[in-house]
């Protein structure tokens, strides 16, 4: 019966899997959800990664991008990772990311000379030698006076959020933060004083707006906010001021629902501004969010799957019953989805032992998930 599962669920993995995976989970939830198949993300050497810490993933050039946030193990901060979308195996060593004098000599050098807490990645649809991140939890740090007074009015936390700029090549063979701005929040958004619930969520549009997703404000609840980006935007060093979309989000109640990434999903229907992709970990769930508001959210609730060794005498594939997905990317009709591993709960994952060791590792794996049709369905 195991070499049978086995067969079956290897034929049925190339993007996602079916109901011959779903019964091994909680039949009162996976049962409901698009079963969804990962690969270990590896290094050079085909070995799993140890504790990255997953927060941005972008597509560039035919390869995704990764960045981690400030709890990965020290060997992988500040990098960037380049990964092969096909065997979710890195391309090439971790890449170091500098910083310009200008910027470690500004009002916030003395965050990027140590561990700034990056927790989204995406890249300037005008110029692609130009990757964007967000900062979030910088409350281990305070401003100068002479910094507080030109940065201190967020509207948020004591310590900005921070939009930060890459410079690479196309080759993407250097990383050096040359511009950091500051963003200011609307005071009626009521995003609230919280730094480890900030930007998780970086998206560009067809137009030019760049939509900023925010974990949770001061009534539990997360946000999507926007700023037009142009050009000039690097060359300003005043504060990013963004709005709130008032995007209609699809809450079931006040509890923990947090976005925790973001990506643009073009149209399929002409004349139609598109829509954003939404991550939203605690729930298993992505959300389809039409930027035209033309139609309610689509929820697509996922039921994750990790594959084991063909020789360990499990099912192919076993149910992961904490995942924490925080980075999507898109690239034509495929969605590209990494987790970012609770330490806390990541081994509450191991049923199969050969598995053991990534989940104590804190491994990330990377998902893969074609388009629905139905996700663009104008029906209310």
């Amino acid at each position: 019966m195991l070499t049978l599962l086995r067969s079956t669920a290897l034929l049925l993995a190339g993007c996602t899997l079916f109901s011959v995976l779903a019964v091994q989970a909680d039949p009162s939830s996976a049962l409901q959800a698009q079963p969804v198949a990962g690969s270990w993300l590896t290094d050079l050497q085909g070995d799993t990664l140890t504790d990255p810490q997953s927060s941005g993933y972008t597509w560039r050039h035919g390869e995704i991008v990764h960045l981690g946030d400030n709890s990965a193990t020290p060997e992988m901060r500040n990098k960037l990772l380049r990964v092969n979308p096909h065997s979710a195996q890195l391309l090439a060593v971790p890449l170091a990311i500098t910083v310009a004098p200008e910027v470690l000599n500004g009002c916030f050098g003395e965050l990027f000379a140590s561990y700034p807490d990056f927790e989204a990645l995406t890249w300037d649809r005008q110029d692609d030698t130009t990757l964007i991140s967000v900062t979030e939890d910088s409350s281990f740090l305070t401003l100068s006076p002479e910094c507080k007074a030109r940065f201190g009015e967020t509207n948020s936390t004591d310590y900005p959020t921070l939009l930060v700029k890459i410079d690479t090549d196309k080759a993407l063979s250097f990383a050096r933060i040359s511009a950091v701005r500051p963003v200011q929040f609307p005071s009626a958004a009521n995003v609230g004083n919280f730094p480890n619930d900030g930007i998780e969520g970086l998206a560009i549009d067809n137009v030019g707006n760049l939509y900023l997703a925010l974990e949770q404000n001061a009534a539990n609840a997360p946000m999507i906010f926007k700023t037009p980006y142009h050009a000039a935007f690097w060359q300003q060093d005043d504060y990013v001021r963004v709005t709130d979309t008032g995007f209609v989000l699809p809450l079931p109640d006040n509890k923990d629902h947090p976005i925790n990434d973001l990506d643009y999903l073009p149209s399929p229907k002409a004349n139609h501004p598109g829509y954003l992709v939404a991550v939203a970990r605690n729930d298993d769930q992505l959300w389809i969010i039409d930027i035209s508001q033309q139609q309610p959210p689509f929820v697509q609730q996922l039921a994750y799957y990790a594959p084991t060794p063909a020789d360990s005498g499990c099912p192919a594939y076993e149910f992961m019953v904490q995942t924490a997905v925080e980075g999507v990317t898109v690239h034509q009709d495929t969605l590209y989805l990494i987790n970012d591993a609770w330490k806390k709960h990541y081994p509450d994952n191991i049923r199969c032992q050969a598995n053991a060791g990534h989940f104590k590792k804190y491994a990330p794996l990377q998902f893969k998930l074609l388009l629905n049709p139905l996700w663009f369905s104008t029906a209310k």
